[in-house]
């Protein structure tokens, strides 16, 4: 098949996506790694996430917040403490955690997402 034969929507279609792949435009609606917040609130307007909304915050739950939680506790027990409490909020900066080491009881601040230890009380 010739590439003039082929109708002309099919041929720009064909292009564009191309040209998307490979420039690396493709990203999914609420995509915010390297930009914050900048398209997160663009994608909490859309009729899609409203509808959803109770769905979507769930999988945040019961996915991402267990894993945060769960590296910041390796990361504690790691540095010689017995990890006892582990909280974590979506959108927080600090990853606070209760920990023992010996007989004395700490409150370990991790900073979110590099993990650094910010404080210890």
């Amino acid at each position: 098949m010739n590439i003039t034969t082929l109708p002309k929507p099919t041929i720009a279609t064909a292009m564009v996506t191309a040209l998307m792949i490979t420039t690396g435009c493709v990203t999914a609606p609420g995509y915010n790694a390297a930009y914050g917040d900048l398209y997160e609130d663009v994608y909490k307007d859309s009729k899609v996430y409203k509808k959803h909304k109770k769905a979507i915050k769930n999988v945040d739950k019961e996915l991402y917040q267990p894993a945060i939680e769960q590296r910041a506790a390796n990361k504690v027990s790691n540095m010689g403490y017995r990890v006892k409490d582990v909280k974590y909020k979506r959108g927080d900066s600090k990853i606070k955690v209760k920990a023992t080491r010996g007989s004395k009881d700490y409150k370990i601040e991790l900073g979110y997402p590099s993990y650094q230890v910010i404080k210890i009380k």
